[in-house]
Order: structure tokens, then C-alpha cells, then sequence
């Protein structure tokens, strides 16, 4: 039920955790000697201390409504080691038929995306997840290629398996390649790179193939290096303009207005360029009931919008360029979409283009409203500001939210009220929370697991926790029900399963 819930239903998270306490309870041997076998196990106490820095961080906080709320949000970081330390590890078929499970239950969940994706029934492509954030998700789908891949190479099966496989991989590198999430991308390129050092190190014994194996390492990395700085600068840097050669008039006769100052760069165009704002004025307020001097429905200057989106379209911002929009492109704009491309062809280039125009709009103008990217900036002032006044022991646990609030207030930061967040970086919100001391404990239940011993050094737990490691940066990966569960489960499954040798033949 967990591993169907995780990308499927938040309900079947909760329950599932209370079935397997229940089960954990009155099945199987005693309750004391389950606990028993808990408290000798250094690495499940060591995990389930996560959860009690967030106890004690009651002991100096003021907002107990708040920090009771996230004691409930983060029980999956002391249910979960409690029970999986302290039952028998999981033998092969069972742990491949939950792998099984999990891989089926994301391919489900991508099918309902992909379907709500193929309909257009969204104004963001991150609302074509429907159960969880776009950000948790892509994770999942992230963690299942993965599981897919250490099948694929190390279990043998016919051939229609092995193309099955295969298929469900490209499937899925698509479905990640639509929701145009950094932090998948970045956990993707991080899966990766961990697949080929392990490959390099355990399984090839030729020095000729570690030749090659160590090309691809080197080769990947630079190549998709070269390929983003190439992309960024192409959508950075426009043509040069001569304005002389520039049309003046409009079909209609009116002036157009050249600025390549005030307005930033859209898809290495300067979207200041054969503007007439008058002609735009009166052709988008005879299609739209929503007033070319108000706002869109996202809350966004709909001027601006129009004007980046005709950009987008190779259009020029006159009568003409707005009647040369489609319904469905008045429809994008009135919800605020400022590109045609991130509503057409969802994937890396639009995600890149989106987000360097936030930056250079941040740049110019320290407006941080407009994109995840310089709100992101703001909230990471606001952490180090908070980390400086509370460096030892941090805020508490109920604090964050007014901590944030204050700092915020403090900082005279321009972010509006409903954008005023907490750090999206998972380090810098247990430092605010719990100072240096609580981070150095959070490092050590990420890492101590795995550099204790060689048992845990499995393929599986070294790409999950590249994966997570990669995913707490741009996010605060365990603050949510999805991510903590998330976390919680795999970490603790692929530890205490992997006492079973059986299930990962690669440790034998």
C-alpha cells in the first residue's frame, strides 16, 4: 500500500503506516523482543534521532500548533526504522514483487499525468501531477528508472522482458523530460553518473572497457556542460540590432517603439522591438474580457505577459500580432503562460529559457516575483540572515514560519506575502531550525548508513541516496507528507532489506 500511495494517494500513505504498526504490534514475535532488536541496532536509533531533534526542538519553541503539525507531517522518520529494523529483512520475491509494485504504481501515476499533459487541462506543467507535487514525483520517477536498470542489467530474463524494460525506461526519461523539474533533472544526471562510477568499479574487469567507461564518465558531464552553456547563450544573447533598417510604421500606420533597454530578453529576442502599445491596447481588449491594463489570472502584469508571449511566437506586438493568436493562446495568456514553447513543448529548453529570464529579470530589476529561481534566491538570504542571529541550536521547531517572516521584514525583501516561503533547500532549513548542531546530526543519518559498511553499499541505496542527497538542495525534500514518506520508506527498506543478501546479488 506504501509503495502504491507514494506517487498514487496520500490517503494509502497514512493507512499504510498504521496497517503496518498494527501488524508490527500483534503479528509475529513479541513486542518487546521487536523493540529490543530496535534499541541494538545503532543505524535504526541513529535514524529515528531525525525525529526526536525535532522533539527536543520543542523545549524552545513558541508555536506548538505549528510544530505539532510537522511532528505529524515527519512520523514516517520514526515509524518506519522502528518497524523495518526490528522484522525479518525481506527475501528475494518479496522485496522484487514491492519493487514490482512500486515501478507499476509511477507507471500508473505517469499515465494519469501524461493524460491530463495530452488534454492541456493545466495552466503550469507541474499541475499535471495530480497526487503529489511535481517536485516528489519526479523523484519517484527518478528512483524507479533506476530500480529498472539494476534489473535490466543484473537479472536474467527472455527478451521480451529485457525490451519491456527498456521501453519502460524511455517512458519514463520522457514523462521526467515533460515536467520541466531541475531537481529531477539534476537527481537524473546524478543517477547517472553513480550508475557508471559503480558499473566501473565493480563490474568491469577489462582495462579496455574501464577505458571506455571512463571516457562516458568524463565524456557525459562535459558534453551536457557544453551543450547548456551553448543553449544559454543563445537564449541570452540576441542579434545585434540596427535600427535603421528597423520598420517604423505599423500595417495600420501607427509608431512602433524600439527599446532594447527596458524590457529583458525573451528566447534571445529582445521583446521591446516593434512595440505599439496602443493597437495591442484595443485588439486584445476586443478578444479578452480580462483588461490589457489589468492583470492575468495568475495575478501577473497581463501587459508583459502579452507582449513576452507574441515574443515567443515570433510575432510583433501590434493589431496584427494579437489578431494572429489562436484562442487557445488568448486562453494561455489570460492565465498568466508568458511563453508559447512552455505550453506547447514542455521539456529542457523551455525549462532553461523560463529560468534564466526570471534570473535576468531579478538581475535588472530585483524583482524576485516572477519564477521559482529568484524567489529561491530570496529565500536563501532570508536562511543565512536567520542562521546568523541563531547559529547553535536554530529557531526550534515551530518557529521556522515566523522566523521566515520576520526575516523577511527585517531584510526588507521585495517577495510578495504569498511568496514569502521557507528555504526550498532541505540543509538550510535544518540549520535555521536546529542550528549547526542540528545539521551535523542530519548529515549523519544521511550519511553514517552508508559509510558504516560495505553490506550497505548496494546499487540500489547508492542511487536513492545520490538521489536525495542531490534533491535536498533545490528543496526542503522532507517537509511534506510525500517527501518524508518518501524518504523515510526507501531509506529504511534498502538498509534492513539489504541484510538479506539475496535481494542484491551485487553484495555477495
Amino acid at each position: 500500500m506504501m509503495a502504491i500511495g507514494l506517487t498514487l494517494s496520500p490517503f494509502l500513505m497514512s493507512v499504510s503506516q498504521f496497517l503496518m504498526l498494527i501488524v508490527w504490534l500483534f503479528m509475529g514475535d513479541p513486542v518487546k523482543e521487536k523493540f529490543q532488536r530496535f534499541i541494538h541496532n545503532r543505524i535504526a536509533v541513529l535514524l529515528v534521532s531525525l525525529y526526536l531533534l525535532h522533539v527536543v526542538g520543542l523545549v524552545y519553541t513558541s508555536d506548538f500548533g505549528y510544530a505539532l503539525k510537522d511532528l505529524k507531517v515527519k512520523l514516517p522518520l520514526l515509524a518506519f526504522p522502528i518497524i523495518l529494523s526490528s522484522v525479518k529483512p525481506l527475501d528475494q520475491k518479496r522485496f522484487d514483487g514491492l519493487m514490482l509494485v512500486y515501478v507499476m504504481a509511477v507507471f500508473v501515476a505517469t499515465c494519469i499525468s501524461f493524460g491530463t499533459y495530452l488534454k492541456h487541462d493545466y495552466g503550469d506543467i507541474r499541475e499535471i501531477s495530480r497526487f503529489i507535487s511535481h517536485i516528489r514525483f519526479c523523484l519517484n520517477i527518478v528512483l524507479v528508472i533506476g530500480i529498472i536498470a539494476y534489473y535490466l542489467f543484473t537479472r536474467p530474463a527472455p527478451w521480451w522482458e529485457k525490451l519491456l524494460q527498456t521501453g519502460l525506461v524511455v517512458w519514463f526519461l520522457y514523462q521526467l523530460y515533460i515536467f520541466e523539474s531541475i531537481s529531477g533533472y539534476l537527481a537524473l544526471i546524478g543517477m547517472v553518473a553513480v550508475s557508471l562510477v559503480y558499473v566501473f568499479f565493480n563490474k568491469v574487469q577489462s582495462a579496455r572497457w574501464r577505458t571506455v567507461f571512463l571516457i562516458v564518465i568524463i565524456g557525459l558531464p562535459t558534453a551536457a556542460g557544453i551543450y547548456g552553456y551553448r543553449l544559454a547563450s543563445s537564449l541570452l544573447t540576441p542579434p545585434m540590432v540596427d535600427f535603421a533598417k528597423l520598420d517604423r510604421k505599423t500595417a495600420q500606420g501607427n509608431d512602433y517603439w524600439h527599446d532594447t533597454i527596458s524590457f529583458p530578453v525573451e528566447d534571445g529576442k529582445y521583446i521591446g522591438l516593434y512595440f505599439c502599445r496602443p493597437e495591442m491596447r484595443e485588439a486584445w481588449n476586443s478578444r479578452s474580457e480580462l483588461d490589457y491594463d489589468g492583470l492575468t489570472l495568475n495575478g501577473e502584469n497581463l501587459e508583459a505577459t502579452l507582449a513576452r508571449y507574441l515574443t515567443s511566437k515570433d510575432l510583433r506586438k501590434d493589431a496584427d500580432g494579437v489578431a494572429a493568436l489562436t484562442d487557445q493562446d488568448i486562453q494561455n495568456v489570460e492565465q498568466g503562460i508568458a511563453n508559447y514553447v512552455n505550453w506547447s513543448h514542455p521539456g529542457v529548453y523551455a525549462r532553461l529559457s523560463s529560468t534564466l529570464f526570471e534570473y535576468g529579470l531579478y538581475r535588472r530589476s530585483n524583482y524576485p516575483n516572477g519564477g521559482s529561481l529568484s524567489q529561491r534566491l530570496e529565500y536563501t538570504k532570508a536562511s543565512v540572515y536567520l542562521i546568523k542571529k541563531h547559529p547553535v541550536f536554530g529557531v526550534g521547531t515551530g518557529d521556522i514560519p515566523n522566523a521566515y517572516m520576520q526575516a523577511y521584514d527585517e531584510l526588507q525583501s521585495p517577495l510578495h506575502q504569498e511568496f514569502r516561503h521557507k528555504a526550498h533547500n532541505q540543509y538550510l532549513s535544518i540549520t535555521v531550525g536546529f542550528g549547526i548542531v542540528g545539521l551535523l546530526l542530519f548529515l549523519t543519518v544521511l550519511l553514517y548508513p552508508y559509510l558504516s559498511t560495505k553490506r550497505h553499499r548496494t546499487y540500489l541505496y547508492t542511487v536513492f541516496l545520490v538521489i536525495l542527497l542531490i534533491s535536498m538542495l533545490p528543496e526542503d525534500t522532507i517537509e511534506t507528507q510525500a517527501g518524508a514518506s518518501w524518504f523515510a520508506f526507501f531509506n529504511t527498506l534498502l538498509i534492513f532489506a539489504s541484510q538479506n543478501r539475496d535481494s542484491h546479488p551485487e553484495t555477495k
